[in-house]
């Protein structure tokens, strides 16, 4: 596949301005029309895969119930652990594909599997048996579409310069958050459908409100596809400057290597931000209907709204960075976002002080025997049914709301942040198998994270399940403070 990439080369105003950051171009106006056009598009592929994650991910855990009738909140976290994983192997296979053809071969593969994917989640429930199987199939091969987010990164950092960057990753950010935004709405307006749905017997299809997200995703992806053969065109800002200019002629030579120290922190800061994440995505459902008594239909409306909201945050989050960092130094933006994150995750801790607890189902049921088939779920009947209900105490939802809205923010950010600073710290070669490694590090704790919080909260509650992930995040503040003066761009070394 021959590569088809618009080499763009850029060259310095006078010959003393030897700078890797030059940004004065060899390019036409229809040529930085078409550059951006590509990024943007690259944008709204970002979006798409934002959304395949987040329309189904307060819905996921009730789906499951209904078509394999399971109580075991373990399979939950082996469900979302697929995606993880799917995630986790292919992005550094994709990004390193993409080092050596046309970024959109990469690309157009992955929007064709997520096609797939996306329908076979949606029929997961018209199988006669393993349908539990056929939608851990699905979340699998979603991880892997979503492995060209590795892809999606190194093309943006190669098509913009550093001075572009920040905007740039802002801007694509924005787009995945504006997915995880709109899922959740989306999720909550298809409720009305409820479980029964809508049935065409001759091709075994359902509408309910389960299965519409996906197809609706599937809709979505194949006009993505479309735009994305007609439109999208590869631009790549050159490796060299010209044969007087030093800097980028002895990067290029490898006398200026990468800060393999401030690589490696910025790849653990972005897996704990994720992990951190992934508890929360796991536990979502569970937690609230246990806390709250919220029945599976309100809990799927209820954290949807809170989703959407704190999309929201993190959307602004976005854009608020893109001017912040402007005037201040990224690295202290990144020591704020942990702080922010933190926060978080300590309000999420049920108080000790507080004389309430958890509600108690009003039917003789405990964690081991709960049938949610014949439980209803409704009003009274709801409640804590884990044996850790009778000594944790009550989590309450003003204190929840602002724990969410403090995750939104902190999330966002640290993501935002070091994704930026660990694009700069690789310097101007192509980064498509390091954003895959910095990928797969994020797919890992989706792979373990839900496993460990799904077991750690079916067996201790909320209080270790928090605790544990505020200490690590801690412990991550601590060593970006040590190694504050290695976490800089190549060109500053």
């Amino acid at each position: 596949m021959k590569s088809e990439v618009h080499r763009l080369i850029p060259v310095t105003k006078a010959k003393e301005n030897k700078s890797i950051n030059g940004d004065v171009f060899e390019e036409s106006v229809e040529d930085k029309k078409s550059r951006w056009r590509s990024i943007h598009l690259a944008c709204l592929i970002m979006f798409i895969g934002s959304l395949d994650y987040s329309i189904v991910i307060t819905s996921i855990w009730p789906y499951l119930q209904s078509i394999t009738y399971t109580k075991d909140t373990t399979f939950l976290g082996w469900l979302l652990c697929a995606f993880g994983l799917g995630q986790l192997v292919f992005a550094p296979i994709l990004g390193l594909w993409s080092n050596y053809v046309d970024v959109k071969w990469p690309i157009l593969t992955t929007l064709i599997l997520g096609v797939f994917a996306n329908t076979l989640y949606g029929y997961a429930g018209a199988f006669p048996s393993h349908n539990g199987i056929v939608m851990l199939v699905a979340r699998f091969c979603l991880g892997i579409r979503a492995g060209n987010v590795a892809v999606i990164k190194s093309y943006v950092s190669g098509a913009t310069t550093v001075k572009e960057r920040t905007s740039a990753v802002a801007n694509f950010s924005t787009a995945q958050t504006i997915g995880l935004m709109i899922g959740p709405v989306i999720q909550t307006a298809l409720t009305p459908l409820g479980e029964t749905g809508l049935r065409w017997d001759l091709i075994k299809l359902t509408l309910n409100m389960y299965t519409t997200a996906a197809f609706l995703v599937t809709l979505l992806g194949i006009v993505t596809l479309v735009l994305f053969l007609l439109m999208f065109k590869s631009y790549r800002i050159a490796d060299t400057l010209d044969e007087d200019t030093e800097d980028y002629q002895s990067i290029d030579d490898g006398k200026i290597e990468i800060d393999k120290v401030g690589a490696f922190v910025s790849v653990l800061t972005f897996l704990l931000a994720v992990l951190a994440i992934a508890y929360n995505e796991t536990i979502l459902v569970p937690l609230t209907m246990a806390m709250f008594a919220w029945s599976r239909n309100e809990a799927v409306l209820y954290n949807g709204i809170l989703l959407t909201g704190g999309a929201a945050v993190s959307a602004l989050t976005f854009l608020a960075i893109k001017y912040i960092s402007k005037r201040c130094d990224e690295r202290k933006i990144l020591l704020g976002s942990l702080a922010i994150l933190i926060t978080g995750y300590t309000l999420q801790i049920p108080m000790p002080f507080t004389s309430s607890y958890p509600p108690a189902p009003q039917v003789a049921v405990n964690s081991t025997d709960i049938d949610f088939n014949t439980l209803d779920c409704e009003g009274p009947r709801c409640g804590c049914y884990f044996d850790w209900c009778t000594h944790t105490h009550q989590l309450f939802l003003s204190q929840y709301i602002i724990a969410v809205a403090c995750v939104s923010c902190g999330y966002a950010s640290t993501t935002l942040t070091v994704t930026t600073i660990y694009s700069k710290i690789l310097g101007p070669k192509p980064q498509g198998l390091f954003m895959g490694l910095l990928t797969a590090g994020g797919s890992f704790s989706r792979m373990v994270g839900p496993v460990i919080v799904g077991f750690m909260f079916a067996e201790y509650g909320p209080v270790w399940s928090f605790l544990s992930i505020s200490i690590v995040l801690l412990l991550n503040l601590v060593m970006i403070i040590v190694m504050y003066r290695r976490l800089v761009p190549m060109c500053q070394r």
